[in-house]
């Protein structure tokens, strides 16, 4: 008679042989079908990517913008982005792809020599860029140029603002921060930054003196000036305005800042220097942190541009072109102030939405 061999425990060999099989075999077919699970979601997803990589499009555009990372510009390309899906274009912030930091002049020249069938800029403003601009409308490229407007070029289109109403509009601010009877002791300083043409400049410092000037009949006007910032980027332009602050004896009574990016270190410097209700902030644009600066009245108000607009505005008028030959020389953007009671409403609407 043959015995199964025991364990100490009394178990034999054969049924301990039995039971790793058994779990083995579990083990096995739970291994295959998690494989398989996952093989299936890895094919999925591969198959979607492919999908995606080999999704043709009609039309391909250009966005070439300074800075394209700041909120602002991040609001204008998301739109304008929308807006060229719609019509099946493929719209590319060619800044964001090169692995290395561009001049808008050069990000548009490697545009243009890459032939895309439109281009959406908005940067350096020279005879360079114009060049530029002139060759690929000459090779059939349409060209819409954002904010600051290349004047002196072929481009099709200037989507922006009109300088004399943005002044009338920061006139309106100035004058409930003055006493309009006389203003000769008041002094403005216009923070503007270098690609803005001088003739945009000017067209804002003579509305700002229209509106004040029927408020006042002696003619007593305040001090005007434009300050362009030199500034290559967010790090220098904190640099430059800081550099204004620190000449105590020559500080404005209010700053109007034509620039998101001057806005938020305009209002960063009153704070760190204790200037705050000292000099009055008249800001541009309404990200998150100017409306909490501007509900806290650090920055007396705010001019709110259409950034959705302006994507809008600018894909449709490149595709109009590509499909019509022609377009508008000039879309307006809409614009509205901003002041306390309005900032403190778009904060509340917003804290809403999400929760």
């Amino acid at each position: 008679m043959i015995f199964d061999k025991k364990e100490p425990n009394g178990e034999s060999y054969s049924n301990r042989s039995y039971r790793f099989m058994i779990v083995g075999t579990v083990i096995m077919i739970v291994a295959a079908v998690v494989t398989g699970i996952i093989f299936r979601v890895i094919t999925k997803m591969i198959r979607n990517v492919e999908q995606e990589q080999t999704m043709e499009y009609d039309l391909h555009y250009a966005f070439v913008v300074e800075d394209s990372d700041s909120d602002f510009w991040q609001e204008v390309f998301d739109a304008a982005d929308e807006q060229a899906r719609e019509y099946n274009i493929y719209l590319e912030d060619i800044g964001n792809n090169l692995g290395r930091e561009y001049s808008t002049e050069d990000i548009l020249r490697i545009a243009v020599n890459s032939g895309v069938d439109g281009i959406v800029y908005s940067g350096a403003v020279s005879d360079k860029v114009a060049d530029l601009i002139d060759k690929a409308s000459d090779e059939g490229t349409g060209v819409v140029v954002l904010q600051n407007d290349v004047e002196k070029s072929k481009r099709q289109c200037y989507v922006g603002l009109n300088y004399y109403e943005l002044g009338q509009m920061y006139a309106t601010q100035i004058e409930k921060l003055v006493d309009t009877t006389n203003m000769s002791d008041t002094s403005i300083d216009i923070l503007v930054d270098t690609d803005m043409s001088e003739g945009a400049s000017n067209l804002i410092v003579m509305a700002i003196e229209d509106y004040l000037r029927e408020k006042n009949e002696e003619d007593f006007l305040p001090e005007i000036v434009v300050t362009r910032i030199e500034a290559e980027d967010i790090f220098s332009a904190e640099e430059s305005i800081r550099n204004i602050f620190l000449e105590k004896e020559n500080l404005p009574d209010i700053m109007l800042c034509v620039n998101s990016v001057y806005t938020r270190c305009a209002y960063q410097a009153v704070v760190d220097y204790n200037l705050v209700g000292e000099i009055q902030i008249i800001g541009y644009f309404a990200n998150d942190t100017i409306l909490d600066a501007v509900d806290k009245q650090v920055i007396f108000s705010t001019i709110s541009v259409d950034t959705q607009e302006m994507g809008k505005s600018c894909i449709q008028a490149l595709y109009e072109y590509n499909n019509m030959g022609y377009t508008n020389s000039y879309l307006p953007v809409g614009v509205e102030v901003v002041d306390q009671n309005k900032a403190h409403n778009m904060i509340s609407e917003k804290a809403d939405r999400t929760e």
